[in-house]
């Protein structure tokens, strides 16, 4: 019976210490039941855009970013300004880097979140399935963070 109780209690331990070992994103989580590529595909709204830790975010602005699972993907940022309203989609392709540190985003077109000709990778900082977080290094060492929300 001690024996049983001493494998136990190591057990406990052993799995205490997995459980809450480092974080492979800044942010989190630590531990999650369902795959990287589950956690990001989704409908997605903006829901905060910074530069350099300052609100980015225009007045009349939204975007929904469409991620499959399927490794496509279709971004779409809207904004009204005295009156009009302006729609700018791009699509394209998506995919993890060897790590799973950063999404890479692969296709043609402009909108006001990817100017996207071939490749624009993001750092992962969160991946969670109710926020995703991601963050660029710009040339001039400007850093860009984008965080989503899943659509209601």
């Amino acid at each position: 019976m001690k024996k049983l109780f001493i494998i136990a209690v190591s057990t406990l331990i052993v799995g205490a210490g997995t459980l809450t070992s480092c974080k492979k994103y800044t942010e989190g989580p630590g531990f999650a039941l369902s795959s990287k590529t589950a956690r990001l595909a989704g409908t997605w709204v903006l829901s905060a855009k910074t530069l350099n830790g300052v609100n980015a975010v225009d007045a009349g602005y939204s975007e929904t970013l469409i991620i499959e699972k399927d490794g496509s993907f279709k971004d779409t940022a809207r904004i009204s300004y005295l009156g009009f309203n302006y729609t700018g989609p791009v699509s394209g392709t998506w995919s993890f880097s060897d790590d799973k540190m950063l999404v890479d985003f692969n296709s043609s077109g402009t909108n006001t979140a990817f100017t996207i000709n071939g490749s624009n990778s993001w750092n992962i900082i969160k991946l969670a399935k109710d926020e995703i977080k991601f963050e660029k290094v710009g040339s001039n060492n400007s850093i860009t963070a984008m965080t989503y929300v899943p659509k209601n």
